[in-house]
């Protein structure tokens, strides 16, 4: 079982070969995981229903796309080859002739005639013998048919312990073949799921990116709109600064220099003030001094 291929597998390879049907697609249904709930169900079967009524195909037209059959081989023989014309061209059989069945006198009008009276004797000589030929097969039977009909029955049990076996074979293959749809339907199952939760991740992730990338765009949009009325705003500051500068040229040199005057003298200030502080602390550190040489005294 394991050499054999399963439906997918063999689909190329029986397509290649023209064993299936020309046209086709191979349905790949995954019976053992695909959820079918009854609502779901019924409305396939009203699809199929309603193809069916559309369909303008009739079943010898699903016929017509199998592989054509070999012809007939009969060897020679003539009889079984005139059967076989005969039901090709669906014509009646011809009835049986049951005159020599009957053991008739010749008619009135040939009550004279010798040939009708030896054709007449001739049957009731082949009717004699067809009748002691009857006898001789029943005086058989009586004395062989309970052994031959006992040796049938064994033979036949044969058959039967055969038939079972293939048949036992047959339905073992089956089951394993349908044991090992159903392990690799259920392993790609769990690979289906996990592509689709991959799926729906991988979607809800892109629709968040999306979402942020949008929200940025907005606040992008606002902070150009920002900038942009800022730079207006110091282009305006600018024009009016320009535009008062020649008429208060020199108060602003004036106010320019003094602005320079006070920060020079504030820096001076910064300057004396730890040199003011030093005194102080080294007069706090002399009394501690004193206070240690005191103590060694």
């Amino acid at each position: 079982m394991a050499d054999q291929p399963l439906a997918l597998e063999y689909h190329g390879k029986a397509q290649a070969e023209g064993h299936w049907r020309r046209g086709q697609e191979l349905i790949d249904a995954l019976a053992y995981i695909d959820p079918l709930t009854p609502d779901v169900k019924q409305q396939v079967d009203k699809l199929i229903e309603e193809e069916m009524r559309r369909s303008s195909r009739r079943p010898a037209d699903y016929v017509k796309e199998l592989p054509p059959v070999p012809p007939a081989r009969f060897g020679g023989h003539s009889m079984l080859q005139q059967e076989y014309e005969r039901v090709r061209a669906t014509q009646p059989m011809p009835p049986l002739d049951v005159t020599r069945y009957r053991l008739d006198a010749p008619p009135q009008h040939k009550a004279n005639d010798y040939s009708a009276w030896l054709a007449a004797s001739s049957n009731a000589h082949a009717q004699l013998e067809h009748q002691l030929n009857r006898i001789t097969n029943l005086e058989l039977l009586l004395k062989h048919g309970a052994s031959a009909w006992r040796a049938q029955v064994a033979f036949d049990e044969g058959l039967l312990r055969q038939s079972e076996l293939t048949l036992q074979g047959l339905r073992k293959s089956i089951d394993q073949l349908n044991r090992e749809r159903k392990l690799q339907q259920q392993a790609a199952g769990a690979e289906l799921r996990g592509l689709e939760d991959q799926y729906y991740s991988a979607l809800r992730k892109n629709l968040e990116i999306s979402a942020a990338c949008q929200s940025i765009e907005e606040e992008v949009d606002l902070l150009q709109a920002k900038i942009g009325r800022i730079e207006k705003q110091q282009q305006q500051q600018e024009q009016k600064a320009g535009e008062q500068q020649p008429e208060g040229g020199g108060s602003g040199d004036a106010a320019a220099a003094e602005a320079a005057a006070d920060g020079t003298a504030e820096q001076q200030q910064q300057e004396q003030q730890p040199s003011e502080e030093q005194p102080a602390e080294q007069q706090q550190e002399q009394p501690a001094e004193q206070q240690q040489d005191d103590k060694e005294q």
